[in-house]
């Protein structure tokens, strides 16, 4: 169906516009976005007075998307800012070029739970085959995609519960908060470096920093499986599956914020803002990177740096034919000494970690290839690097779409019933009191303040002359 003729079938289609919608009448924005966009899912949930309690959409450029990005996806939540309440789930990942990508959302009535996150992660599973994809390494034991969170229980029992052979990550900077409220400041460095190294040595000297500034946090720290936080579990079990550097959750974060302006009207309008938000991403990110070619930017100048900094390197064959390499690096001052690694060729491994980690040759392996191989930088350029970190794989992420549903085309069906808000919605207070300024102030003759103590006007109870049981409350003009 062209995009024409679907915008003529949906313009005698109606819906109540700015209120909760029916998922039962296919007379809907929802049915449009379905109809507009090929291959999308559109799954919503109403209760018995016809008021929507859950709303989920897929679009089929996001699927067609998840080949095409690393495979780690974030998961957070976030609360709406309008009188109709309800929580923002969405589902982000990352391009070559480190960019963020929404791939899927949802908006319910509840706050942030496990059932919440267990129905949404069942449209993501039902909607989207790659996530419980074997992965194309043999030695992964887990299947393609990754899950990085903040380690909010709800969300961590859904995971278990939908994807059970998914490998689930925690957050950095989360955990480094949580063991901060029982330790330090201090522990917040430690937790980060824990994280990202793959150095034995490393990782026993943060412990041992850490046991220092706060038995509590490492108590903390050590209930935690090392397999979804620490990058030694890495080294020690060749079964993970890759990372690619991700072991925070600032992609969610910065999807919030890409969406801020979105949480601020009724569901309906928040669909059509993320929508709209979505398609003029895309626009400009495709604009950005039009006519582009080779490897992202950022890791040509990795690449370009570990081949320079290799020069002094000697490698060493310890199995003849085996494709096992010893590297010994040349010591660059007494900050960094001289250090020697086992290079697995065949199975693309190292014991510095970064090598299975990112899929991209370390410096051990770009000595390798540049002194046993021969091989030039561009050819490692090109038949060595994942195509996760090149431009033909941005391009073609960013070649599709979405198509736009215009609002003014759909009428009310006076079916739909608005929410009924009968409470304030959950959420801090304001801590600063909003004071209006009186139209009078520049005139207290005028002002139509009136003291609550003795009933006069001009001034207030602060200033009233009768507030300590005597004087004359007329003569007070402030």
């Amino acid at each position: 169906m062209s995009v024409n003729s679907a915008r003529l079938q949906y313009q005698h289609y109606s819906l109540k516009r700015y209120e909760f919608i029916s998922p039962c009448c296919s007379h809907n924005h929802f049915f449009a976005v379905k109809v507009i966009n090929p291959d999308s899912t559109v799954r919503a949930e109403c209760d018995g007075n016809n008021r929507i309690e859950r709303v989920g959409i897929v679009l089929g450029i996001m699927k067609r998307a998840m080949r095409l990005v690393r495979p780690v996806m974030s998961l957070d939540g976030a609360h709406l800012k309008s009188k109709w309440g309800g929580t923002l789930y969405v589902a982000s990942v990352k391009s070559a070029c480190k960019e963020i990508y929404p791939v899927g959302f949802a908006i319910m009535n509840e706050n942030e739970d496990e059932a919440g996150w267990s129905w949404f992660l069942e449209l993501l599973r039902c909607t989207i085959d790659i996530l419980v994809m074997d992965h194309p390494r043999a030695r992964v034991a887990y299947k393609y995609f990754s899950f990085i969170s903040d380690r909010q229980k709800g969300l961590v029992n859904a995971l278990q519960r939908v994807f059970p052979d998914n490998h689930p990550c925690f957050c950095s900077v989360h955990l480094a908060r949580n063991a901060e409220t029982k330790g330090s400041k201090k522990i917040a460095k430690l937790v980060h470096s824990l994280s990202t190294t793959f150095s034995g040595y490393e990782s026993r000297r943060c412990w041992a920093a850490i046991e220092q500034v706060s038995s509590k946090g490492r108590a903390y720290l050590v209930g935690i499986p090392k397999e979804q936080w620490q990058g030694t579990a890495w080294i020690e079990n060749p079964s993970l599956p890759p990372r690619f550097g991700i072991v925070t959750t600032n992609m969610s974060e910065s999807a919030n914020s890409l969406l801020e302006k979105a949480r601020t009207g009724s569901w309906l309008d928040c669909i059509d803002k993320i929508l709209s938000i979505m398609l003029e991403r895309i626009c400009t990110l495709r604009e950005k990177h039009r006519g582009r070619s080779g490897v992202v930017d950022e890791m040509r100048g990795i690449l370009e740096k570990r081949w320079n900094n290799c020069a002094g390197f000697q490698v060493w064959e310890l199995l003849e034919n085996g494709g096992i390499f010893r590297v010994c690096r040349t010591s660059r001052g007494p900050t960094e000494p001289e250090r020697s690694y086992v290079l697995n060729i065949r199975e693309q491994t190292c014991e510095c970690g970064k090598w299975q980690d990112h899929e991209v040759p370390c410096i051990n392996a770009i000595a390798y290839y540049k002194k046993i191989e021969k091989q030039t930088l561009p050819y490692i350029i090109d038949n060595h690097v994942s195509g996760q970190y090149k431009f033909k794989t941005v391009n073609e992420l960013l070649k599709d779409n979405i198509i736009p549903v215009c609002l003014e085309t759909i009428s009310a069906d006076g079916i739909t019933l608005p929410p009924n808000v009968v409470k304030r919605p959950s959420g801090r207070p304001k801590k600063v009191r909003l004071r209006k300024r009186t139209r009078f102030a520049h005139d207290p003759q005028k002002s139509n303040i009136r003291c609550s103590r003795c009933k006069k006007t001009r001034h207030n109870v602060r200033t009233c002359l009768m507030r300590d049981g005597g004087g004359n409350a007329d003569l007070d003009l402030s």
